[in-house]
């Protein structure tokens, strides 16, 4: 019998955490510091820069600043 979060990470499930932030590029510098990892290139989109990034914990990361 497994439990519900033995099974939601089995399935590759994990939290998404999402931030808005005045400086996007600092803020990936900062957690990639930290033992962050990017999960693809920074995205800039009409509306502003986005990112995903991953914890060492495996939670994954997101980050927005507008423009």
């Amino acid at each position: 019998m497994h439990s519900s979060s033995e099974i939601a990470i089995q399935k590759g499930y994990s939290s998404l955490l999402s931030f808005t932030v005045t400086d996007i590029n600092n803020s990936v510098t900062k957690l990639m510091a930290l033992g962050a990892e990017m999960d693809g290139p920074i995205k800039y989109e009409v509306h502003g820069k986005v990112a995903s990034m991953r914890c060492i914990d495996g939670h994954m990361l997101g980050l927005y600043e507008p423009t």
